[in-house]
């Protein structure tokens, strides 16, 4: 048993430790993240993590990293492999938002509140708010707002995501399908998903194997 954990303990590496933090500040916010706890979720010693990081706040910015990267980049992948259509980029950024697949809100959740209390976690969320709001406003750009039109469609479009995460509103998933032409309608001036009429054919549109054009 000895050497089991031994050996468990020399295979850690940075991301263990990582997704051992990530874990606890999802589950229990800032104050469940301590090394004792970490270690002790791993099966491994305080020495272990002295071998990948100099102190706790190296994790802790490791962590802020963490979250920034694997927060964002499925929307800027999916904008991106949707082409130069604005629809297109739109109905990537919501289908990477409703399944969840790769988006995780209660991680962005869980950073917010800890922002409150770290300015150096309040600083990386501003800038990648910032980003993402960025990000949005290309997408209206590419949906042939401009100006502020443009802006303000991303801001509420972005508010009203993290709004949304932040009050876990209690619906099914179907229900939160059969939504998705409305708030469509109401961001973009596009009725095209309110001919969709059941929550399959609005999953089948976000897909891409609605075999519409």
């Amino acid at each position: 048993m000895a050497g089991s954990s031994a050996k468990k303990t020399r295979n850690l590496d940075r991301s263990n430790w990582i997704a051992a933090a990530r874990k606890a500040l999802v589950e229990n916010g800032i104050t469940g993240i301590s090394l004792r706890r970490l270690a002790e979720e791993l099966n491994a010693t305080t020495g272990a993590f002295y071998w990948q990081f100099s102190n706790l706040e190296e994790l802790l910015e490791d962590v802020r990293q963490d979250w920034a990267v694997r927060n964002t980049a499925p929307f800027t992948e999916a904008i991106e492999s949707a082409g130069a259509d604005g629809w297109q980029q739109y109905l990537a950024y919501v289908r990477v938002l409703v399944f969840e697949e790769e988006f995780d809100p209660l991680y962005d959740n869980a950073i917010r509140e800890w922002a409150h209390s770290s300015p150096r976690t309040a600083e990386v969320l501003r800038e990648i708010e910032a980003f993402r709001i960025e990000q949005l406003q290309s997408v209206f750009h590419a949906l042939g707002f401009t100006g502020r039109a443009a802006l303000i469609r991303a801001r509420v479009t972005y508010f009203s995501q993290t709004g949304y995460n932040a009050m876990q509103i209690t619906e099914t998933f179907e229900e939160r399908l059969e939504n998705i032409p409305y708030y469509a309608e109401v961001l973009t001036d596009r009725t095209t998903l309110l001919e969709l009429t059941t929550s399959s054919e609005v999953r089948q549109e976000l897909s891409g194997n609605s075999g519409r054009s």
